[in-house]
């Protein structure tokens, strides 16, 4: 079509701007359905899919994010993974969102079966007791992970002093 000389110079122009807008869904579309399940996580594991996460958001220049990841050779349970990635990843979300920090840490490590999740920022931190009366869907969601988990969480945060997240819970499925 694009080819067709009897199109007109508008119709042209339309046409363009309809491929553009196009091609803008084509990729969010691939954005929304990688965040929804990245295929890193299904492939590679849950090391590799957060690394891939950390590098995005380092590719994006709004923050610097260092990843580290200790003992994960063997794969959690599919589920584990999954659930951890979306943590991880709502806790980021949630560091790039409201912290206003430019520099954050990522820590996923597992010792036999105890699995610890830590994310800090040097953002602005914030009251903690105002997050406890009025927390955020996000933040819920968060909680409601760490419940199924069966874990523990510890949130350590001050205004001015950046915010310290920790997770820790026994894998289910313990596999060497």
């Amino acid at each position: 079509m694009k080819g067709n000389q009897i199109i007109t110079e508008e119709s042209a122009r339309s046409f363009n701007r309809a491929l553009e807008m196009l091609d803008t869904s084509i990729g969010e579309l691939r954005r929304v359905a990688r965040n929804m399940m990245p295929e890193a996580l299904l492939k590679f594991g849950l090391k590799d899919a957060v690394q891939d996460f950390c590098d995005t958001l380092n590719e994006s220049r709004t923050i610097q994010v260092q990843y580290q990841a200790f003992g994960l050779e063997n794969r959690l349970p599919e589920a584990e993974e999954i659930i951890v990635f979306r943590i991880v990843q709502e806790l980021l979300n949630n560091v790039i969102k409201h912290a206003g920090a430019h520099q954050a840490l990522v820590q996923l490590l597992r010792d036999d079966e105890r699995f610890h999740i830590t994310v800090e920022d040097n953002g602005k931190g914030f009251d903690l007791v105002a997050l406890e009366k009025a927390p955020g869907i996000g933040w819920l969601n968060i909680r409601s992970r760490v419940d199924y988990l069966g874990g523990t969480l510890d949130l350590r945060s001050n205004p001015g002093q950046g915010t310290t997240v920790e997770i820790e819970f026994l894998v289910k499925d313990v596999r060497h």
